[in-house]
């Protein structure tokens, strides 16, 4: 069966049941993905997933469930498990959104681009042969490239319900990561890259290798530095990924579990005047846009922080209800899930700073550019303890790679600290547009 008579099989179901508060998501990824290790195509994989998954409001009782086979019988049992799960569940406040007027064609948004389906394995292939050989002929210390991969990747997802929501929606994009090891008299370094677009651009193979064998070459002889507060510049890849293991605080089902200290303090100033965080749905190319979410709820820019001052949380319906709002549209859902909060592409409008002014604010300060996992960083309660890489700079000069080094504080505080912000974004395809970021308070110790 065809997704969309699949999706018009399930909705007939639910109006037969008298059930008018059923909707659906219908998904399908496609991709192709190949390794290269020493000038050879080492593994190709494609894998395809598909799948429907149905959620039924029943009794003032929710369930969900799903199927990947698109056939009568997967069907039928789908619907009928989420019904008989939601007899299982406690008594929920969901009622599904009317469909707005009219929702823009969301081709407008330019996340699909046809010539990228017509890449073959060959194509990638060479691509990712010839990264690996920019690679390798950067630097004579190169002893290996073990990571390098290069993938296609092409979807779509539609949303449904017996109030008639209908939304359509298809991506794609490509990419590729490289990671170069080198070896200096016993010493070893290694350096990573990643591309990603949603244009097929050849020549960025060798920018790539050569990028990532580039960052090893710049560790060797990094070092820790003394321990104490030190200010800490986060380049244009850092900042989106430092801040976003802490952005969960702004969901509004957060905040009613408890587990937000946000709760209770919409209005107040959380942040420096100066910073201004928005969810921005329809950003053209962002691979967080859409014109509704995973509800069929129209999507609209929204402030999380406005100049300092905590402005907005993020509704889905249910916890939207639960506290008397109407849904920001910030529903997300894959077919095999329930629903959750999820943001669309979050900005923080970039300041004048190019990095290297950036780090030129201080006399003294830390650029870190590589964050080495999260582990110790607690969303919950904001604390940060996270290792990193980068250098020193002194004057605005880079005088000592430094590795071995943690940073501490809080996100909360840093909220408050940051005191200048870079004027680019990193340029590969992303849902989070955090420049570089200059902060004081953080502590960093060797």
């Amino acid at each position: 069966m065809q997704p969309q008579e699949a999706t018009e099989f399930v909705l007939a179901l639910a109006r037969e049941s008298r059930l008018p508060d059923v909707d659906l998501l219908v998904q399908r990824e496609e991709r192709l993905t190949l390794r290269v290790n020493k000038g050879r195509v080492e593994k190709v994989d494609q894998s395809t997933s598909q799948g429907l998954g149905v959620r039924v409001v029943q009794d003032g009782r929710t369930g969900v469930a799903f199927t990947e086979r698109l056939e009568r019988p997967a069907l039928e049992k789908a619907f009928r498990a989420a019904r008989e799960n939601a007899e299982l569940q406690d008594p929920t406040q969901v009622v599904l959104a009317d469909p707005p007027a009219s929702i823009p064609d969301p081709e407008q948004l330019g996340l699909y681009n046809p010539d990228l389906d017509n890449l073959t394995a060959e194509q990638l292939a060479a691509f990712a042969l010839e990264a690996e050989a920019a690679a390798r002929d950067a630097d004579r210390r190169v002893a290996s490239v073990p990571g390098l991969v290069v993938s296609r990747d092409s979807g779509w997802y539609e949303v449904a319900s017996t109030r008639g929501a209908a939304y359509r929606q298809r991506s794609n994009s490509v990419g590729a990561y490289c990671q170069a090891l080198l070896d200096e008299g016993g010493t070893r370094k290694s350096g990573h890259a990643s591309w990603s677009q949603r244009n097929w651009r050849p020549a960025a193979a060798r920018e790539l290798g050569r990028l990532a064998t580039a960052r090893a070459a710049a560790l060797f002889g990094a070092a820790a530095v003394p321990g104490g507060k030190l200010p800490v510049v986060f380049d244009e890849y850092c900042a989106p990924g430092m801040l976003a293991m802490y952005f969960g605080a702004f969901f509004a089902e957060a905040a009613q579990k408890g587990q937000s200290r946000l709760r209770g303090r919409l209005g107040e100033t959380i942040a420096d005047e100066g910073i201004t965080v928005l969810d921005e749905p329809h950003c053209p190319g962002a691979p967080g846009s859409r014109y509704v979410d995973a509800e069929g709820v129209p999507t609209r820019p929204l402030p999380l922080i406005d100049h300092g001052r905590f402005a907005n949380f993020l509704y889905h319906i249910e916890s939207a209800r639960k506290d008397g709002k109407a849904s920001t549209g910030h529903a997300g859902r894959g077919y095999s899930s329930g629903i959750t909060t999820r943001t669309h592409n979050l900005v923080m409008p970039p300041g004048p700073h190019s990095l290297d002014a950036l780090t030129a604010l201080e006399p003294r300060c830390l650029l870190v550019t590589e964050l080495e996992g999260g582990a110790g960083c607690d969303p919950l309660s904001g604390d940060i303890s996270i290792g990193v890489q980068g250098f020193l700079v002194e004057q605005g000069r880079r005088v000592q790679p430094v590795d071995s080094v943690t940073l501490a504080g809080n996100f909360y505080d840093l909220l408050q600290q940051i005191q200048a912000l870079g004027k680019d974004y990193q340029p590969n395809l992303s849902r989070l547009f955090i420049p570089p970021l200059l902060v004081q308070g953080l502590s960093v110790s060797g």
